[in-house]
């Protein structure tokens, strides 16, 4: 299947997902009000379960985590840019918070994995480098600097030290422990099979199958189209930051070393991803903007069905 086929069925997919909850909550068999709900099963329930799981089961090839890194630099780089953005913008607080957060984390491992495989069929080293750039150099930083993020422009009516205090406690967290025992789980190789475990981690690992559902169930029923022109220019400038000039700094510095191509059109796929479905679940917990960040995340899945192809072949 080419690859832009398979890049507009997973779309596809995820959209028909948002627009059958949307169209749930327009018959009333869902509420605005259940969003809260989904948002807590996210953050403490199937999104810890998937982080563990991911972790826990993923061997570390640690002589390429500093690909791992490139992407890092990017996504600082980028929630750096949707910063000015938003004071360029003069959003309120909750709404800054919610453009920074969809403007940096990017769908590496939901999308992102599904394209790799399709683009490298057979090729291991391509997946396990995809598996490193996302789940050390996506994944944690979203767990933990997307949730500080969250908390810390939440709560509008709390001093500077009260929200930073908020977001330190995110130390305490579900998410937070789940990423601390999955590395810890995977460095000590301790056994994830056998009547007992092998039983846990199936267990876990159903639980992780439903965050994609929860997530886009919570989007759904906070997704709302009247008013969107008024978030036009949100809209252009996180479409602008995320599927164009990530890819772009990804790339960058690649000019500057001897990679085989295969790793750079890896890191250039994991970069121009649409912004990640888990940003919404962070700001409805959280108290930051959730309808703006699921307005960006729908904006952002759709345009990379154009995007992603063109930088793609501009890059790569």
């Amino acid at each position: 299947m080419p690859i832009t086929t398979r890049l507009l069925t997973s779309i596809a997919v995820l959209l028909g997902l948002i627009c059958f909850a949307a169209f749930l909550r327009h018959k009333g068999f869902l509420k605005s009000e259940h969003g809260g709900v989904f948002a807590k099963l996210v953050t403490h329930c199937t999104l810890p379960a998937l982080i563990f799981v991911s972790l826990a089961t993923t061997t570390v090839e640690w002589d390429q985590a500093w690909l791992a890194l490139i992407m890092l630099g990017a996504e600082l780089t980028a929630l750096a840019l949707g910063w000015v953005a938003a004071r360029l913008l003069k959003l309120e607080r909750p709404a800054a918070g919610a453009l920074i957060m969809v403007s940096g984390f990017g769908s590496s491992s939901l999308l992102g994995y599904a394209l790799i495989t399709e683009v490298f069929p057979g090729n291991a080293g391509a997946m396990t480098e995809a598996v490193m750039v996302s789940e050390i150099g996506v994944g944690p930083a979203l767990f933990t600097l997307g949730t500080m993020i969250a908390i810390y422009y939440g709560d509008q009516e709390a001093s500077a030290d009260a929200r930073m205090k908020a977001a330190l406690a995110f130390f305490k967290s579900p998410i937070f422990v789940s990423v601390v025992a999955g590395l810890a789980w995977a460095a000590l190789r301790l056994p994830t099979s056998g009547p007992v475990m092998g039983t846990v981690m199936q267990a876990l690992k159903a639980a992780g199958t439903a965050n994609t559902l929860m997530v886009t169930l919570l989007v759904g029923v906070l997704l709302e189209f009247k008013g969107i022109q008024t978030v036009a220019l949100a809209g252009a400038a996180v479409a602008l930051n995320k599927l164009v000039l990530k890819p772009v700094m990804i790339w960058l510095p690649t000019t500057f070393m001897d990679l085989p191509v295969w790793q750079v059109h890896v890191l250039v796929l994991e970069a121009a991803m649409p912004s990640a479905l888990l940003t919404v679940a962070l700001c409805r917990s959280y108290g930051c903007d959730a309808g703006l960040a699921s307005r960006m995340v729908f904006l952002t899945t759709v345009l990379s069905a154009l995007t992603i192809p063109i930088m793609f072949g501009l890059l790569a």
